[in-house]
């Protein structure tokens, strides 16, 4: 109803519009023009803007825009204050409304993926929890710094103790030490392929990088990625960085994930064939 006020457009014509089936009522204040159905995702706009400013998509709706999780089969939509819910709807209110929380997806005002995760948490099972941020490291959305920072300001949520439980696994001082444990490890079960420096100081073409694994007669760097898709964008970025510079100056840059760590034989004949 705003947009069309907006548009110089009263309360009789939109009834007018309605009488004529031009427009279809969904929600107090939201219609659709021409149908009486609309999608999924037009169904979550309407709802929405019927719950007025600062609404946006919360919880079990927002994991269904964002893609982790099936659509929902109720709505529901957080507000800064008391609003009055619209029938079918599930009306959650807030006092955390700090900015880098809210953000759009498909033109529709919906939490953040690390904002949803928490409210998520509150509302679901151990299990889709874990599904749900499983399905944000596939789609490359989960950002381990962006959930920590909800976290912190979370003063003792509801679901809060719940995504530290399920987030404690992907800490990277936890899950790269045993990366490289298990990486150690593999190199101890061959004698064909000399201990690398680990931990070292190697010269990139403009500045010096830290690798887990070096071997200097065979210019062969090594870099362990845990769970990758808990990195950011930036991560990424830097590492790529990183490889070219090293590249650059003559090295060969191989990283390896757990997957590639557990394929132990694998992993073994790449190395060999890297170092020759």
């Amino acid at each position: 109803m705003l947009q069309l006020r907006g548009l110089g457009l009263d309360r009789y014509w939109v009834r007018r519009r309605v009488e004529t089936g031009l427009l279809h009522c969904l929600y107090r204040g939201a219609y659709s023009v021409g149908v009486p159905s609309v999608s999924p995702r037009g169904r979550y706009l309407a709802v929405v803007m019927a719950c007025g400013p600062g609404a946006c998509l919360s919880h079990r709706s927002a994991a269904a825009v964002w893609g982790l999780r099936p659509n929902a089969s109720h709505l529901e939509v957080t507000v800064p204050a008391k609003r009055r819910a619209p029938p079918g709807v599930h009306v959650h209110r807030t006092r955390m409304l700090v900015p880098q929380d809210f953000t759009t997806r498909d033109a529709i005002p919906v939490t953040s993926v690390a904002r949803t995760l928490l409210d998520l948490s509150a509302v679901v099972r151990r299990h889709e929890l874990a599904k749900a941020i499983d399905r944000a490291e596939r789609l490359r959305l989960f950002d381990l710094r962006a959930v920590t920072d909800v976290l912190e300001r979370a003063n003792g949520r509801r679901g809060a103790r719940a995504l530290r439980r399920a987030i404690a696994a992907y800490e990277p001082s936890t899950q790269k030490s045993e990366l490289e444990r298990r990486f150690k490890t593999l190199l101890q079960t061959t004698t064909d392929i000399p201990t690398p420096l680990f931990n070292a100081a190697v010269e990139g073409e403009q500045s010096t990088h830290e690798v887990d694994a070096f071997w200097p007669a065979e210019r062969l760097a090594v870099q362990l990625d845990g769970f990758e898709f808990h990195r950011t964008r930036r991560d990424r970025e830097r590492d790529a960085d990183s490889d070219a510079d090293l590249e650059l100056a003559g090295l060969r840059v191989m990283r390896l994930t757990w997957d590639d760590v557990a394929d132990g034989e694998r992993t073994l004949r790449r190395l060999r064939l890297a170092a020759n």
